[in-house]
């Protein structure tokens, strides 16, 4: 199976210049595909290839003296970011949603593809990529022979290097099967009794997000100060605001993103034969104008994306549920459903033998004693 590792980058000045450099070619090649994506589907209502994307950036670079400067860049950055492209349409075009839009600077991911044949390790200490000659620094740690996929990310704080790398899968001999509900008051409920909290009601993120709506209010009033008719205009104060607001952002995306990585170790360190999660409709939830925000804050994609491959690493076989398994609904004891089960009701009462149990703590046993028919 296929893991990814991300690695701390300690470039120089010319080196970060560099950088930057080839995250805005990337963003443009990405941006300039796009429109002529655009242009030829309102021409004649016909779809555009990769090589017909890649020929389109061709004939800029080699044809127009605007562009002369993407000669300098290595040519696999336009070339994957033209990919990327191609792969985002596909998704959207399967899921129905996520339909790709034109990255404005400053409001999108900063990152660049690097070849993975023109990539080297020099010592424990030192990398080799395409197009900088110097050796980069980097966090102390030995990169495996065969990678793939290698992208330099910037966070808004620092520069990290990404791969993915192939590993064994090991063979587990559990016995115990875990039923996990996922929810909102709390982030995980497992039916062997234990109970993970949600980390976004924390006194640390409670005052985070206090600090972000200030700043944030900050940058508003300050955009209306300095307004000239219907032009906003942002100044230097502005700048040091929003470089505050997207700190702010970068800690709260990182105190989640650790709770998960927490929460999924110890859930496979148990090491059970099989563990059952629900199947969110995350998508219909996001709909909820009064829970959106909370919804998304959990993270439940992130959760069983972490979940899904330390699974594999250990040979734990992870189910995911049908998404109408009456998980709450069901008693846990007799089978009985309760159909006039209410979201307001917190605690599960069965009728026909008595029970009296806790909502989420019922559905994650019922999860645990799911089969797949």
């Amino acid at each position: 199976m296929q893991i990814a590792k991300k690695i701390r980058l300690y470039p120089n000045k010319e080196q970060e210049e560099l950088f930057w450099q080839f995250a805005g070619t990337s963003r443009w090649a990405w941006n300039e595909s796009l429109a002529y994506r655009i242009e030829r589907y309102d021409k004649d209502g016909s779809s555009t290839t990769v090589q017909q994307g890649i020929e389109h950036i061709q004939d800029l670079k080699h044809n127009n003296p605007d562009y002369d400067w993407v000669n300098s860049i290595p040519e696999a950055i336009t070339k994957q970011a033209i990919k990327d492209l191609d792969k985002a349409y596909k998704y959207f075009f399967k899921s129905g949603f996520g339909k790709p839009k034109f990255k404005k600077k400053g409001k999108c991911n900063i990152s660049f593809y690097q070849r993975t044949d023109n990539f080297h390790q020099i010592d424990d200490t030192h990398i080799k990529i395409t197009g900088i000659k110097s050796y980069i620094k980097i966090k102390k740690c030995t990169i495996p022979n065969k990678v793939s996929n290698t992208r330099v990310s910037f966070d808004g704080k620092y520069w990290y290097l990404s791969y993915a790398y192939e590993i064994e899968e090991d063979i587990n001999n559990g016995i115990e099967e875990l039923g996990i509900d996922l929810g909102i008051k709390d982030l995980a409920i497992v039916s062997n009794g234990k109970k993970f909290k949600n980390i976004n009601k924390t006194q640390t993120v409670k005052k985070l997000e206090k600090q972000k709506k200030r700043l944030q209010r900050q940058v508003s009033r300050k955009y209306e100060m300095n307004k000239q008719g219907k032009k906003f205009i942002k100044t230097e104060n502005i700048k040091k605001l929003e470089q505050k607001i997207r700190m702010i952002d970068r800690r709260l995306a990182n105190i989640r993103n650790t709770y998960i990585h927490e929460v999924t170790k110890d859930l496979v360190r148990t090491t059970p034969k099989k563990i059952v999660i629900e199947d969110l409709n995350v998508k219909g939830m996001m709909k909820n104008k009064h829970l959106s925000k909370v919804v998304a804050n959990q993270c439940f994609n992130k959760f069983r994306q972490y979940l899904t491959y330390k699974c594999q690493m250990n040979g734990i076989e992870l189910v995911i549920a049908d998404r109408w398994f009456p998980s709450s609904k069901k008693c846990s004891c007799c089978g009985n459903i309760k159909k006039d089960l209410k979201l307001k009701d917190r605690t599960y009462i069965c009728v026909a033998c008595g029970l009296k149990i806790d909502r989420d703590f019922n559905a994650s046993i019922n999860l645990s004693k799911y089969q797949i028919a």
